[in-house]
């Protein structure tokens, strides 16, 4: 197992693994997966082929090695494909539901019930996404870790489908938005009653509180499991630590 680490713009990629045909990081947030159009934005395939690891060539040379995506800014686990090989197999096993991906999420309020599935379409709307009984079939199981004074919430969130924003819509459209979603979770009321350290903490929380935790696949070439685990960055480990001392963590 590799542990490198890049400087400047780079360190926005932690290289978890690597070997012949697969490339596995921690996408740190505020780095987009790929690029849509040829313009001189950062994304995860540019930074990796900055360092001479290749990719599978596509047809879009802007997605090389791209099998899943982490929106812009989520943090946490991806894999990349190294060869034609490796991509069929994730993009198989992507397909038919047999990796597994576990988020973290801090969110407003306390989902009801505790535990259990979400299961909403999600459609396009305007520049966004939301559930709509018209739109792509998508389903979040999620789980209550922590919870702090029915305020706020900590949640694990595994995707059984890969919508755009799918943990982000789906926990809206149960009225817990994902803290400091900038699209999903703007104009939340921030009580009055909160202390200026925590108040002040959820203003300046400028990204959505999500990370890609545990991804888990099987290698396309040895066929053994691969797991991996990534810790949450230090924005949302803050996040957490204050939540913690204002509400006085309950489960």
């Amino acid at each position: 197992m590799k542990m490198k680490n890049f400087n400047k713009e780079d360190k926005l990629i932690e290289i978890i693994f690597e070997d012949d045909f697969i490339i596995v990081i921690n996408k740190k947030n505020g780095l987009l997966s790929h690029c849509n159009k040829k313009k001189t934005n950062v994304s995860v395939v540019s930074l990796l082929k900055k360092k001479n690891i290749k990719l599978y060539e596509g047809e879009d040379s802007l997605r090389d090695g791209i099998v899943h995506r982490l929106d812009k800014d989520t943090s946490g686990l991806m894999v990349l494909a190294k060869n034609l090989l490796s991509y069929k197999s994730l993009v198989s096993q992507f397909h038919d539901r047999k990796v597994l991906k576990v988020y973290i999420a801090y969110c407003w309020g306390i989902p009801i019930p505790i535990a259990g599935y979400i299961n909403k379409p999600i459609s396009n709307y305007l520049n966004r996404k939301k559930a709509s009984k018209d739109g792509k079939y998508a389903v979040t199981e999620y789980k209550v870790k922590k919870s702090f004074s029915n305020y706020f919430s900590e949640i694990e969130c595994k995707i059984l489908t890969g919508r755009t924003h799918q943990i982000r819509v789906h926990m809206q459209s149960i009225n817990c938005p994902l803290i400091g979603d900038q699209l999903y979770s703007k104009n939340r009321n921030i009580s009055e009653s909160f202390s200026n350290n925590i108040r002040s903490s959820l203003k300046s929380f400028k990204r959505q509180a999500l990370h890609a935790q545990r991804l888990s696949f099987v290698h396309p070439k040895s066929k053994k499991i691969k797991s991996f685990f990534i810790e949450m960055p230090f924005d949302m480990l803050k996040l957490r630590d204050e939540l913690v001392a204002e509400f006085n963590f309950n489960c």
